[in-house]
């Protein structure tokens, strides 16, 4: 099973390992590795006659064999590149990127296919503009307003890696603010419903989650202004909430700008059972963060690999 210059290696017991030939000429000490998606891992390293010079090539590819066939891990490495780019470097131009990887302060690492003809800067990939424009929705992550697109998690990817991004989505697409949270109270296991477009009722989002015999339901509203939050909207969901046939266990206003200082202040009083919250910018950048960051099981491998276009089954 040759993938160009590789084979893809049966010894190891856990791995397939892919290795290049530039595992032969990297300087041991600039190897590191990183996982770029669930078992997946990329091993990069300097050549040794550039030792220290921040240039880092892919010299080896680790593919756990728990969670992928040879067949899935031979197509990945025919059919994508996986590159490293210096921070210093983000004009460096690219074919189309699928997902983009922190290394650390050493840079990003891209999972991009090379057979695309027209290549544009890392930069250029990583903004809100580019991506709308390769969705090609109108403006819309989803036609479907009841359901979730699956291309939302490519955009948290590109919000994770370049936050600037979160503030370029025009107010008037504010139902993408109210998908980005949505998505990531689903990957938080919540099970979510998005409420239709207009006469929500004070309320965008509704989120359950059943553990443990601990039931929740959360009511999240979402505002994406230039404005600060003042208390007026926060009391109009509260009003929201407490005349629900089903009280919520709790109500969340989240908005890509700020709250006042007295809407800070509010509280709801100690006979309502409900726990109120307030997240402002930084606190979504937070929960996107926390998404990236949650263990992914089989489910979320299959979602992402049919992301990139790989449809092939796993073990």
């Amino acid at each position: 099973m040759e993938t160009g210059e590789c084979a893809v290696r049966r010894m190891n017991t856990q791995y397939y390992i892919i290795n290049r030939h530039c595992l032969r000429r990297a300087h041991t000490e600039s190897l590191f590795s990183s996982e770029i998606l669930p078992g997946m891992y990329a091993v990069f390293g300097e050549p040794k006659s550039k030792f220290k010079s921040g240039k880092f090539n892919l010299a080896q590819l680790k593919i756990s064999k728990k969670l992928y066939s040879a067949e899935m891990a031979a197509t990945f490495w025919s059919r994508f590149h996986v590159k490293f780019i210096s921070s210093n470097h983000k004009g460096k131009k690219l074919p189309h990127i699928h997902r983009v990887i922190k290394a650390a302060s050493r840079g990003y690492i891209v999972i991009c296919e090379p057979s695309v003809p027209i290549r544009e800067p890392l930069a250029t990939q990583q903004t809100y503009e580019y991506w709308s424009d390769k969705i090609n929705l109108n403006s819309r992550v989803s036609n479907d307003d009841a359901t979730l697109n699956r291309a939302m998690p490519i955009l948290l990817n590109k919000i994770w890696t370049n936050p600037a991004i979160l503030k370029e989505i025009p107010f008037q697409d504010s139902r993408i603010i109210e998908e980005i949270v949505a998505e990531v109270f689903s990957g938080f296991g919540y099970q979510v419903e998005l409420t239709k477009r207009t006469r929500d009722g004070g309320k965008d989002i509704i989120a359950l989650r059943k553990r443990d015999g601990n039931n929740k339901k959360i009511l999240i509203e979402c505002k994406h202004w230039s404005n600060k939050i003042n208390v007026k909207v926060i009391r109009e969901l509260i009003g929201v909430a407490v005349t629900q046939g089903e009280m919520p266990t709790g109500i969340i206003l989240a908005t890509t700008s700020n709250f006042t200082r007295d809407a800070k202040k509010i509280s709801l009083n100690s006979t309502i059972p409900i726990e109120l919250e307030l997240r402002d910018y930084n606190d979504i950048l937070n929960w996107i963060k926390d998404y990236h960051a949650i263990q992914f099981g089989q489910d979320n491998i299959r979602q992402i690999l049919s992301q990139l276009g790989l449809a092939e089954e796993m073990n």
